[in-house]
């Protein structure tokens, strides 16, 4: 009897795998595409990255899938503990190396390997890894060559001249890095912000521009109105607490 039952529960959980392998294969890599950008408004970046993974292992030349899930990654790689972001970094960094192989001529794709080589630059040390920030540098330039409106590659940039500008000339040409400077930091910054003004990250990193070349009544200006913004995600809700951090710690100066 015992036996039996066994025998049934397996039979059930068989028939089970076996529903669910069934509606997996009826779902085309375009509805799991579709599914993962509607968890992805939600700022579900998990499981819009399940739906996308799912994607590209059933089209492995499924471009829109390979740089949507590098997308996704690098959001989760901002909401994770830091102990576990260099993996997610890293992957996002693999697939949207993968989106390129197979349509080179886009522009997001180039902004969020961008995006990743910067996080693991950051990991690694800047000036460390020097060829990680020349790639970052070129892959905003080339994404800025496709769609020079791209309000994100223009963002990564302005950090790109601030974060490596703050090594002495001196040290930083022998590296490929001498073109940093203090004017394109604030130019390409501004930029991204007069391109997209309603963007909270914008407003922070200004803020954290202005504050990097002591032009604090600007800084505390932009971090002002980066608090009074609605947020739209958690993102926008950690770097609004990052703006309030950064104006405390300005006033006990």
């Amino acid at each position: 009897m015992i036996i039996e039952s066994a025998v049934k529960i397996s039979g059930i959980f068989f028939l089970i795998i076996l529903i669910a392998a069934v509606a997996v294969s009826a779902q085309t890599v375009e509805d799991f595409i579709v599914n993962g950008d509607s968890l992805y408004e939600l700022y579900d970046y998990e499981g819009s990255i399940e739906k996308y993974r799912t994607a590209c292992l059933l089209d492995s030349n499924s471009f829109e899938a390979f740089w949507k899930l590098g997308r996704s990654l690098n959001l989760k790689g901002e909401t994770v503990e830091r102990d576990s972001r260099l993996a997610i970094f890293e992957e996002a960094r693999d697939v949207e190396n993968r989106a390129l192989s197979l349509d080179e001529n886009h522009a997001d794709a180039h902004f969020q390997l961008a995006r990743a080589l910067g996080k693991i630059a950051l990991f690694k040390g800047v000036f460390k890894s020097a060829s990680l920030a020349r790639q970052v540098r070129d892959e905003c330039r080339r994404a800025l060559e496709i769609d020079s409106l791209h309000d994100g590659a223009w963002h990564i940039l302005g950090r790109w001249h601030r974060e490596v500008g703050k090594k002495p000339k001196i040290l930083r040409i022998p590296m490929g890095l001498g073109a940093a400077n203090k004017k394109d930091a604030l130019a390409f910054m501004q930029k991204a912000l007069e391109i997209n003004p309603e963007n909270i990250n914008h407003r922070l990193e200004m803020g954290n521009t202005y504050c990097r070349y002591r032009m604090y009544d600007l800084a505390r200006s932009e971090y002002r109105r980066c608090l009074d913004m609605v947020a739209l995600g958690p993102l926008d809700k950690k770097y609004q607490g990052e703006a309030k951090k950064s104006l405390a710690e300005m006033d006990k100066n």
